[in-house]
């Protein structure tokens, strides 16, 4: 096999331009990718599965050498990747068996941009941990140390960026999905706005809304150039956004001078670690050295008040997801095929009424409008994406505790608890700091919909990544990468390479 050994030197744009050039095959990168899957798979565990009869299959379709990112080794994500005749597992048991009946839009999309779909990354169990650790499939480790965690639910994608495996991977985000494997591994993660892409043709939106498509990279180009491809709505979308082509690429170059506020309290009550506040306070002061206005600022929403709508919403939305995955597999699961956390989702999905989840989209929007108003007078604001360093692989993932406690609610049917108010609210403001220690404040932007980045200008002393994150206006990712290709001038991270 072929290898080109300049790969991991080369952002996508960079690869593609070297075979638009004919200055390399567009060969010698899918060998590589594929003598790196080889190689660090075993270790990283990032790809769950391989593609390469396909990716050869895509070269020899694209003999015009069309798209921005041609050539281009690309993974998709195990979960809104939509293939026809091929798996989309989710990190389950129950789908490891069932391939998909059809191309989803974004799948389309991303064979358009002339990418490489060479296989698909890990995840969560259909993406509800922020921990990319699925029983069946054992967990994803983090480049810059194998022993923790990537975060998740993108953290295949993240794993397999990061060390260099490919470039560029597809990733989603319904409550930090993108953000938090990025932070984890010293990657560029974009949430784009709410609608900014198409769900076609199986939903109009995902979660209610909070779910958003999107990729990792190493680079802030090559997130301007492939967000560039992917914006844009299809007929039968339920809402859109207008995009006017080119306008993330022209916001590389531009500088202007920005008002930004920092926030270093959670309001969901749990305390950032001294490295998650020293990273607020390094980003700050980069900003600060580019001439922008920076001052620190708080948030008033009820953070609790958030989570819990947030997850009655979520539950509400695994009951349905079960309903269409029923359709697909021709069955539904048995109790061994989906994991304790997930079946707990879907019975408390049955268990609220129509009003409870009726109460939480109207909190959400509530919510997230309060939050719009009072951020409106800053251009970006920066807060903390995870809380504190990437944690062991363990420590995020439901104790045995937690597990027995979700099948005695399961077995003895208590559903109905959570249906008296006080009850039900006392059960998961307790459940909250519990489960969202690591990534408190992730939801917020799934919640107002704002796009939101994750940017990697800190390791903390032990040459780990901390990412935090960077939000603005509603529909206005212009101004955050804008202001991220100038954090990435002034604090390069390209050349930081993990230790494999």
């Amino acid at each position: 096999m072929a290898i080109f050994k300049e790969y991991t030197n080369y952002d996508g744009l960079g690869i593609a331009e070297l075979i638009r050039n004919k200055e390399i095959s567009p060969i010698d990168p899918l060998d590589s990718a594929i003598d790196l899957i080889e190689k660090l798979n075993p270790k990283l565990n990032a790809v769950h599965r391989t593609m390469y009869h396909y990716a050869f299959e895509s070269i020899n379709r694209n003999k015009e050498l069309n798209g921005t990112f041609i050539g281009v080794p690309f993974l998709m994500k195990d979960m809104d990747s939509s293939l026809a005749n091929y798996h989309m597992m989710q990190g389950s048991k129950y789908l490891k068996n069932t391939k998909m009946p059809y191309d989803n839009h974004l799948t389309r999309q991303f064979r358009e941009t002339g990418t490489v779909i060479c296989g698909k990354s890990a995840t969560p169990e259909y993406g509800l941990m922020v921990t990319t650790e699925p029983t069946e499939f054992g967990p994803t480790r983090n480049p810059w140390d194998t022993n923790r965690t990537t975060g998740g639910s993108s953290g295949g994608a993240a794993s397999a960026v990061s060390s260099r495996i490919v470039p560029i991977a597809h990733a989603s985000d319904g409550g930090g999905s993108i953000r938090i494997p990025a932070a984890s591994c010293g990657l560029v993660g974009l949430k784009p706005n709410r609608a900014r892409t198409s769900f076609a043709p199986s939903h109009g939106d995902k979660w209610g809304g909070l779910t958003h498509s999107g990729i990792v990279s190493r680079t802030v180009r090559d997130t301007a150039y492939m967000y560039d491809c992917l914006f844009g709505n299809v007929v039968g979308d339920p809402y859109g956004i207008p995009y006017k082509k080119g306008s993330l690429v022209e916001a590389l170059s531009k500088k202007n001078k920005l008002k930004i506020g920092f926030n270093l309290k959670s309001p969901v009550g749990i305390e950032p670690s001294s490295d998650a506040v020293e990273a607020i306070k390094f980003n700050a002061k980069l900003c600060e050295d580019l001439g922008h206005n920076v001052e620190e600022m708080n948030f008033s929403y009820d953070g609790l008040l958030a989570a819990r709508a947030f997850t009655i919403t979520i539950s509400s939305h695994v009951t349905q997801m079960f309903n269409e995955l029923k359709d697909i597999v021709g069955r539904g699961f048995k109790k061994n095929e989906v994991e304790t956390a997930t079946r707990l989702f879907n019975y408390l999905g049955k268990s609220f009424r129509a009003s409870d989840y009726t109460w939480a989209r109207y909190t959400m929007q509530k919510i997230a409008r309060s939050v719009m108003e009072e951020t409106d007078k800053y251009d970006v604001v920066l807060t903390p994406i995870i809380s504190q360093k990437p944690p062991l692989i363990g420590e995020i993932r439901p104790n045995k505790q937690a597990s027995i406690l979700s099948e005695i609610i399961m077995t003895l049917k208590l559903g109905w608890v959570f249906r008296i108010q006080s009850i039900r609210d006392s059960i998961l403001n307790n459940l909250a700091p519990e489960s969202l220690w690591y990534s408190p404040d992730a939801m917020l932007q799934n919640i107002t919909g704002q796009p939101s980045i994750s940017l990697p200008t800190y390791w903390t002393s032990d040459n780990l990544p901390l990412g935090v994150q960077f939000a603005s206006r509603y529909a206005d990712e212009e101004t955050l990468i804008s202001l991220a290709a100038q954090l990435e001038e002034i604090s390069p991270w390209i050349n930081k390479t993990p230790n494999l």
